[in-house]
């Protein structure tokens, strides 16, 4: 059995993938027993910390919510929490008016207050992914992901007099600049696994895509000159992992075929809100490869800092798939209407179900005889409680992973009334190894290592 470096990369014709934790990787060339292999797995560096931001538009129906989310979460029971009474008091209108959608987003993982404007000079604050990116930047090839189930928005007047950027945007680099997110799973397989020439053109990118059908025929040789110096166990973990990366291909390559068949249909619309453009055939799924891709870039170390928005904040695009033809930002505001109701529990359910997903992807992609999960801090939640009141207190916020980092969860923790978001978000910091008094409106941080308050 050959031994190889843990940063091992197959590559080829512009393609890069990193290799899975394998047992030829441990120190020396001799047969371990499992007792030995399993020794010194636990004495080599334990994965990193990381963390990852789902964000959830619209708010929650209260009366629905927690269960609502934590319905398909009893496979993580022990690995998840419902946070409660954490706020952002930043989200709310201080003088501004209306424009609670925007600042939901804007504020969520800032805790700040966005100035209100629909202008070029849009302000608001360092978001706190991106506090945690330029620390760690030099770390990992990408400092952080952003990803978003629809596409990003920098111009226009989306809510009451506040910029479009502020709706469609959770992760700011600087007070006045938005992280663009990536919507197409394409091109965030090709920024995970595909790397052209220094200053290709686009042209001759396409060029290069279509001389293969594949990802993997870029590095076929390479993985079965490898293969052939590997142990049975490592062979199998390897053709495993490609395996998994081919899937991935092939349902980005569906969606493209759907989407080119004219499958896709529009959102429902709202003249408050900004009309969104043709969707995919598969919403679903495409959040599903979304979340895929930002569990493999985390496990190949790619980035060690995800944010993902389900969907911009106030999108009104109606959920077929479950029976909700009316838009989400419509049955949001319900005014206690029992079918707007229904439906707005059952996007809820929707929603949590594809958390559920996350995490069951996390728990099972393997780094060194451990799971991605427990070595990374997911928050899933937004900066409205309320949809139909637009409230910022009690905020729907679950938060998940990193028991490997001494984090404990219970089902609920319930924190004082009016405990700011953000002394979540200061703790996440420390667990990052991330210098920082504070951040946003902290008072102070969480005891993320005990369930006692």
């Amino acid at each position: 059995m050959t031994h190889i470096s843990r940063r091992a990369i197959l590559r080829g014709a512009g393609a890069m993938i990193a290799l899975p934790f394998l047992e030829a990787m441990l120190p020396g060339r001799t047969i371990w027993t499992r007792t030995a292999s399993a020794a010194m797995r636990s004495s080599l560096a334990a994965p990193p910390s990381r963390m990852m931001f789902v964000f959830l538009p619209n708010g929650v129906d209260p009366a629905a919510w927690p269960g609502s989310a934590v319905a398909s979460l009893s496979n993580h029971a022990g690995k998840f929490s419902v946070m409660r009474n954490l706020c952002h008091r930043n989200a709310e209108a201080l003088g501004d008016g209306p424009g609670d959608h925007a600042r939901s987003a804007a504020c969520f993982l800032t805790g700040a207050h966005p100035l209100k404007t629909s202008g070029g000079d849009i302000s608001v604050g360092v978001s706190v992914d991106q506090v945690a990116a330029a620390q760690l930047a030099g770390t990992t090839r990408m400092e952080s992901l952003e990803l978003g189930g629809e596409p990003g928005m920098s111009a226009g007047s989306c809510d009451s007099g506040y910029s479009c950027a502020y709706s469609g945007n959770i992760s700011w680099r600087g007070a006045h600049s938005p992280n663009a997110k990536e919507d197409d799973p394409r091109r965030v397989f090709e920024r995970l696994f595909s790397r052209g020439p220094e200053g290709e053109s686009a042209s001759a990118r396409e060029s290069r895509l279509k001389m293969r059908t594949s990802i993997l025929d870029a590095v076929r040789d390479q993985a079965s000159a490898l293969n052939a110096n590997l142990g049975i166990n490592d062979r199998r973990k390897l053709d495993e992992y490609l395996d998994g990366i081919r899937s991935i291909e092939r349902r980005i390559e569906r969606i493209e075929r759907d989407d080119a068949n004219g499958s896709g249909k529009t959102s429902a619309s709202n003249s408050a809100m900004v009309t969104m453009p043709n969707e995919p055939a598969d919403y679903r799924e495409r959040i599903t490869l979304l979340s895929d891709l930002a569990v493999a870039g985390l496990q190949m170390d790619q980035t060690r800092i995800v944010t993902l928005m389900l969907a911009n904040e106030g999108s009104n695009r109606a959920y077929p798939d479950i029976g909700v033809a009316d838009g989400h930002h419509d049955v949001s505001h319900h005014g206690n209407d029992e079918s707007k109701v229904k439906k707005f529990a059952a996007i809820n359910r929707w929603q949590g179900e594809r958390l559920a997903h996350l995490l069951t992807k996390m728990q099972s992609a393997e780094e060194n005889g451990q799971n991605v999960l427990d070595h990374t801090m997911v928050v899933y939640g937004g900066a409205i409680a309320d949809g139909n009141r637009h409230n910022h207190d009690d905020l729907p916020v679950i938060f998940a992973g990193g028991s490997a980092l001494g984090i404990q969860h219970a089902p609920e923790r319930t924190f004082a009334t009016g405990t700011p978001l953000c002394n979540l978000y200061l703790s996440m910091l420390a667990k990052m190894n991330v210098k920082a008094d504070r951040f946003g409106d902290s008072s102070g941080s969480l005891a993320l290592d005990s369930i006692s308050q």
